[in-house]
C-alpha cells in the first residue's frame, strides 16, 4: 500500500502545476515518512489520490475537478455554555486588531450579518452604533461581524446612511475574511460562503450565554437583544416578521414591527427607505453655529472676501465630531475670522471636495479675499489649528 502510495505521489510531485492543495502537500514530503502515515490516516491516500474503483484510472483532472469542487471549513465550536472563540475587527474608523480577551469583564454582545452595502444589514449595524452607549451603561460591548474584507467595511463606513451606508459608528465592525470564525460559531452559511443573522451574547468570562440565528431578510430588534442582556433570557415574537416576509416578498429592517415601514431587497428601490435615514453623527454639526456650505457657487462666494476658515467633516469620522466643539470656541474667541462648515458627503458637494484636494479629515483651509494664504490643517490637531486661526485673523 505504501509503495502504491509512494509512486502515485511522486507521479503527482512532476506534475505540480494545477495540482490542488492536498496533493502538492503530500508530495512536497515525501522524503518524510510520517507525513505519508498522515496522508494515509487523513483519507488522502487511498481516496484523493490513490483511487481504487473501477478498470480504468481516472485523470489527474477529473479528480482534481471531483475532489476540490467542496470547501472545507472549520468545525463548529460555539455553543451555549462554552467559551466563544477569538476574532479581530475594524475599530473606529481604522484597521486594527482587537480579541476578546480585550473585553474580559464586559458582557460582548457579537451580531453576524450577510454582506456590506445591502439592504437589512445597515438598519442593523446602525440601529446597534446609535444605542452603544446604553448597552455600554449594560457593562456591555457590541461588535458587528461579516465575512467581508476590513477595507469594504471602511468604504461603507465613509459611504452616508442617506445613500444606504453606515456613517459614523461607535462599535467596531469584524473582518472574517477566511470565514473560519464564522465556521467555528456556526453561523457560516456554508452553500452560501456568507454569514446567517446570528447573535451572541458573552459573558465576562467569555462564555457564550445567549444565541439567536436569523435567516437573510429578517433584521434583529435592538430592545430585544437589550431585554435579553437584561434578563438572560430566549428571544422571543420573531414569527411576526418571519410571516409578513413570506407574504408581502419585502424585508425587514432593524427594529421591525407590525405596521412600520418595510424595505425592497433591491438597490433602487431601497433607497426608499435609506432617503429616510438619519446621520446620528453629525448631530453637532445641525445645531453648529458655522456657515453651512450647500453648493459649489455659495462656497465661491464665501471665501472670496474676508477672512474664512473652513471645516471639511463626514458623518462617518469620529474625529470630526471630537473637534467640533473645540472649533466653536475658536469661533467665539476670534470674531475677525468667518468660519464655514463642509459636510464632503453632501451630493453636491463631492466633486468640490476632491477639486479642492481635501483628502483627510478633518481638515482645515484658511483664506483671505479669495485666496489660501495659510497651509491647511489636517487631522485632530488642536494647537496647529489655533495657531492658523490666529495667524488668519492677525493678517
Amino acid at each position: 500500500m505504501q509503495r502504491r502510495a509512494v509512486s502515485r505521489l511522486a507521479s503527482l510531485a512532476s506534475r505540480a502545476i494545477g495540482s490542488g492543495p492536498k496533493d502538492l502537500a503530500c508530495a512536497r514530503f515525501i522524503p518524510a515518512l510520517g507525513c505519508l502515515d498522515k496522508c494515509v490516516q487523513s483519507g488522502w491516500i487511498g481516496n484523493t489520490l490513490a483511487p481504487t474503483v473501477g478498470p480504468t484510472p481516472r485523470s489527474f483532472a477529473s479528480e482534481a475537478d471531483q475532489d476540490y469542487a467542496t470547501v472545507f471549513y472549520p468545525e463548529v465550536e460555539a455553543e451555549v455554555g462554552g467559551l466563544a472563540p477569538e476574532f479581530s475587527a475594524v475599530v473606529d474608523g481604522e484597521i486594527k486588531d482587537i480579541s476578546l480577551s480585550d473585553y474580559k469583564g464586559k458582557y460582548v454582545i457579537l451580531f453576524w450579518y450577510p454582506k456590506d452595502f445591502t439592504f437589512v444589514c445597515p438598519t442593523e449595524i446602525i440601529a446597534f452604533s446609535d444605542r452603544a452607549k446604553e448597552f455600554q451603561g449594560l457593562n456591555a460591548q457590541l461588535i458587528a461581524a461579516s465575512t467581508d474584507t476590513p477595507e469594504v467595511h471602511l468604504a461603507w463606513i465613509k459611504t452616508p446612511r442617506k445613500r444606504g451606508g453606515l456613517g459614523y459608528m461607535q462599535i467596531p465592525i469584524l473582518a472574517d475574511v477566511t470565514k473560519s470564525i464564522a465556521a467555528r460559531y456556526g453561523v457560516l452559511k456554508r452553500d452560501a460562503g456568507i454569514a446567517l443573522r446570528g447573535l451572541y451574547i458573552i459573558n465576562p468570562e467569555g462564555v457564550i450565554e445567549h444565541i439567536t440565528m436569523n435567516n437573510f431578510p429578517i433584521g434583529r430588534n435592538v430592545d430585544e437583544a437589550k431585554r435579553t442582556l437584561q434578563a438572560s433570557c430566549m428571544a422571543e415574537g420573531e414569527g411576526v416578521a418571519i410571516q409578513f416576509v413570506a407574504e408581502h416578498g419585502e424585508v425587514c429592517p432593524a427594529n421591525w414591527t407590525p405596521g412600520g415601514a418595510t424595505m425592497h431587497a433591491d438597490p433602487e428601490k431601497s433607497l426608499e427607505y435609506f432617503a429616510t435615514a438619519e446621520e446620528s453623527g453629525d448631530d453637532d454639526e445641525e445645531t453648529s453655529s458655522l456657515v453651512h456650505v450647500t453648493n459649489k457657487k455659495q462656497y465661491e462666494k464665501e471665501v472670496s472676501s474676508g477672512k474664512v476658515a473652513v471645516k471639511f467633516w463626514a458623518p462617518w469620522c469620529g474625529k470630526c465630531k471630537m473637534i467640533s466643539p473645540y472649533v466653536e470656541e475658536l469661533q467665539e474667541t476670534h470674531k475677525g475670522v468667518k468660519f464655514l462648515s463642509f459636510d464632503t458627503t453632501e451630493k453636491q458637494l463631492e466633486g468640490l471636495s476632491t477639486e479642492l484636494g481635501v483628502k483627510a479629515l478633518p481638515a482645515f483651509k484658511f483664506y483671505k479675499d479669495g485666496k489660501e494664504i495659510i497651509d491647511a490643517v489636517t487631522g485632530y490637531k488642536k494647537a496647529p489649528l489655533a495657531a492658523a486661526v490666529k495667524k488668519l485673523e492677525d493678517l
